[in-house]
């Protein structure tokens, strides 16, 4: 078995067996099944584009795969050392492609978005302008080619144009979507005759009020961060942990520092609503239906 084949197989295995184990160790560390789900698409789409562009850059193979080259005329794409520009290719999309598989994971990991848009916007621009520089640049003709333009009718530029300008209208579409889920979500509670029911993305709990041991309003309370929910521009919610309570379930707009928390025998909730005066107010009814029930 020659290398190639042998770097081709190792990769495939990678792409299949790295996401099982994470998956796998997903539901070890007891994350809700939404945050798996997720998580495992982001990781099964992404793991074998990485895969794959890095076995362009391991052997310069592959070149057909890259658009605008495999829609040239054969005439054209005997010009290029088609080596080369599937190496430089590779290297680009799995550097990329990396960068933006840890953006995606750190919406996950890390309470503050700063993180997440460093990293997205690092891979967008290292893509981007891997893609000018291989499109404007020289380097990857044969020797003695000056340029690849002249052989080039009018319909194959018109064809190179329109899939460089839907490559850049699917990367805005991303761009837009991601800021939108960002920007998304609500906290919704409800104080039910006989339970409390919280709801916002990734956090769905609902507490009898027979099961509240205590509750008690914090203002200014530390969230600590997040281990597996959502973190946008203005709610926080799902699992997260802290010093105080280790792994707690956070149902919180981010512009209000006041929260309820609510100590009941499935574990630790805390929770605020769009205002404190809003906050502050359930807080002192859900004083009074806890108190009728007998709660500690």
């Amino acid at each position: 078995m020659d290398r190639d084949r042998k770097i081709l197989l190792l990769l495939i295995f990678t792409s299949l067996i790295v996401p099982a184990i994470l998956i796998v160790a997903m539901f070890t560390w007891a994350m809700d099944a939404i945050d798996i789900e997720i998580q495992a698409l982001f990781l099964c789409i992404m793991v074998p584009i990485i895969a794959l562009s890095a076995y362009m850059w391991a052997t310069g193979k592959g070149a057909m795969l890259i658009a605008g080259y495999n829609t040239s005329p054969r005439s054209v794409r005997d010009m290029y050392d088609s080596r080369a520009l599937a190496k430089y290719t590779g290297k680009v999309v799995t550097i990329s492609m990396v960068i933006m598989l840890l953006a995606m994971e750190s919406i996950f990991i890390f309470r503050k978005m700063i993180v997440f848009w460093a990293l997205l916007i690092a891979s967008i621009v290292i893509l981007m302008a891997g893609i000018l520089y291989m499109n404007k640049s020289k380097r990857f003709l044969k020797e003695g080619v000056t340029s690849a333009e002249p052989l080039m009718t009018p319909e194959d530029r018109k064809l190179n144009r329109n899939v460089t300008i839907v490559g850049l209208v699917v990367t805005a579409i991303i761009i837009i979507a991601v800021i939108a889920f960002m920007g998304s979500g609500s906290v919704s509670v409800t104080l039910g005759d006989d339970d409390l029911q919280v709801k916002a993305p990734l956090a769905n709990v609902d507490v009898p009020y027979q099961d509240i041991e205590s509750v008690e309003y914090r203002e200014n309370f530390d969230t600590g961060r997040r281990i597996g929910g959502f973190g946008g521009t203005e709610i926080c919610s799902g699992n997260f942990q802290n010093d105080e309570f280790g792994k707690y379930k956070l149902a919180s707009h981010t512009s209000v520092p006041d929260h309820i928390i609510v100590h009941y025998s499935g574990g630790v909730l805390a929770f605020n609503l769009d205002t404190a005066e809003n906050t502050q107010q359930t807080y002192e009814e859900l004083l009074s239906r806890v108190s009728y029930d007998g709660a500690r």
